[in-house]
């Protein structure tokens, strides 16, 4: 950020929409020291129009494109809007900055991992999938009731399961490689382990909700009849990796579909992640452990303290009964 934008600036409706229109938002946004969303959320409370999503890439290749016309405000709509930027980030600790590196070298160490585009000798576990789903076709057909026929029927691999399992299938040998074992508890549910320490971790496909027009057999409900539609949710074809297990606050443990990075390309950040998550994981447990020690061994001397306590006053009561008598 330029040294004349550290400092809030008031900019008006016009003023806004005039810069909102000539250059990219995140690109408007980190000169006032600001995210994108934040830029966005100001102009939604302003009420001034956005260019839409692939605006700046159709106008750099000269295809038309159309600006929205600033309308006039209604009467509780500001006129104007104080940007404030935001504060700098903290310095990172030496604690931050030692993981920082460490997470780099990994990286670089696993810099080669490339997800193939088709899936061959696939690891014991995708290779248990595919024979379980084909296992369960095979049943489905041999079924001669239609009805349930199509009940056991498992659902077709999509593009995106493909994409999953090819994912999955690079991930596990590439762990497996640093020492890891694939751990299978029942149908697609894994999880990792590594020096004794479990590793929970999810592979999914991001939904979303529509909205839809009712089937005939919907129109028959009559609260959906009397609305109209109805809402379901819908696969994206977005990847989403999460580690579940909890890790140190400054350690990533999502990673997903970028515009452009998909996660194939960013399995190298994956494995640099869980390569270390081990190595915290027993040290975490090995201080749970001395810090159980340590409250074991307080509890324990009060514990004694206590007991001397109840013995000196037992004694002092005999003496006491033994003088009185």
């Amino acid at each position: 950020m330029s040294e004349d934008l550290k400092q809030p600036i008031t900019l008006s409706r016009d003023e806004l929409y005039r810069q909102i229109w000539s250059m990219p938002m995140r690109k408007l946004a980190a000169q006032y020291g600001i995210t994108g969303t934040g830029l966005t959320k100001i102009c939604a409370r302003l009420k001034v129009p956005c260019p839409p999503r692939g605006y700046w890439a159709k106008k750099a290749v000269g295809k038309k494109v159309v600006q929205y016309r600033l309308t006039e405000p209604a009467a509780e709509t500001p006129r104007q809007v104080t940007i404030t930027p935001a504060p700098p980030p903290p310095k990172p600790t030496p604690a931050q900055t030692e993981l920082e590196q460490q997470i780099d070298g990994a990286r670089a160490n696993n810099a080669g991992i490339i997800v193939p585009a088709q899936l061959s000798r696939p690891h014991r576990v995708i290779a248990g999938w595919l024979a379980e789903h084909k296992r369960k076709m095979q049943e489905a057909r041999r079924e001669p009731d239609p009805w349930r026929r199509q009940y056991l029927k498992p659902d077709a691999f999509t593009e995106t399961d493909h994409r999953r399992h090819r994912i999955l299938d690079t991930l596990f040998k590439a762990l497996e490689q640093q020492g890891f074992a694939i751990k299978a508890e029942e149908y697609q549910l894994v999880y990792l382990e590594v020096q004794n320490e479990r590793i929970d971790f999810q592979l999914r496909e991001k939904q979303k909700q529509v909205r839809r027009p009712l089937t005939q057999s919907e129109k028959e409900v009559s609260y959906l009849r009397d609305r109209g539609w109805t809402q379901e949710l819908q696969p994206t074809g977005t990847l989403i990796l999460s580690i579940k297990t909890w890790l140190a606050a400054r350690m990533r443990r999502e990673w997903k579909d970028e515009s452009e990075k998909p996660l194939e390309n960013q399995l190298p950040d994956i494995v640099a992640a869980l390569s270390l998550a081990g190595p915290f994981l027993v040290k975490q447990r090995q201080e749970r452990a001395e810090e159980e020690k340590r409250r074991w061994e307080e509890e324990n001397r009060r514990y004694r303290e206590q007991q001397l306590r109840e013995d000196d006053e037992r004694r002092c009561r005999k003496h006491y009964a033994q003088c009185s008598g």
